[in-house]
């Protein structure tokens, strides 16, 4: 990042311009998209065996294909709220709605899953939240 650069002078013209309730917004959705981003590498090196715990290969097959799943969409849709895109939200709350789903079909998984599936939901009313507040300021505005 310099002061040279024309993309990077923009993008911060950009977020000056924000109010600051869609400017907090944008940011949560970056940090957001930072643990996606970071789950779907854990998903992979589940996949991939790395770091111990019970193979990939002993996983029963449901388990194994939420963890697949997970490993696929989670980088996307990190990408996508990283990117500030619409798609990305859809497809986050499409994962965390499976991902809850899932918590429920593989009692194999559940105790380890069950944190990290109340901590997405948390996540999703802080999204709700947030989206209210910018929307109501620009309303104002």
């Amino acid at each position: 990042m310099s002061h040279y650069d024309p993309i990077d002078a923009s993008a911060r013209a950009h977020m000056e311009r924000m109010t600051p309730w869609r400017r907090r917004l944008v940011l949560f959705l970056r940090a957001v998209s930072l643990f996606l981003l970071l789950e779907g590498l854990y998903h992979w090196a589940l996949i991939c065996g790395i770091g111990g715990g019970v193979p990939f290969d002993d996983m029963p097959t449901l388990l194994q294909g939420s963890v697949i799943w997970a490993a696929i969409i989670d980088p996307i849709a990190g990408v996508g709220l990283w990117l500030g895109a619409g798609w990305g939200v859809v497809l986050w709350l499409l994962a965390t709605a499976t991902r809850i789903l899932l918590d429920f079909l593989t009692p194999e998984g559940m105790p380890r899953m069950l944190l990290l599936s109340l901590f997405e939901v948390s996540l999703v009313v802080a999204y709700a939240v947030l989206s209210v507040r910018a929307a109501r300021e620009s309303d104002e505005d």
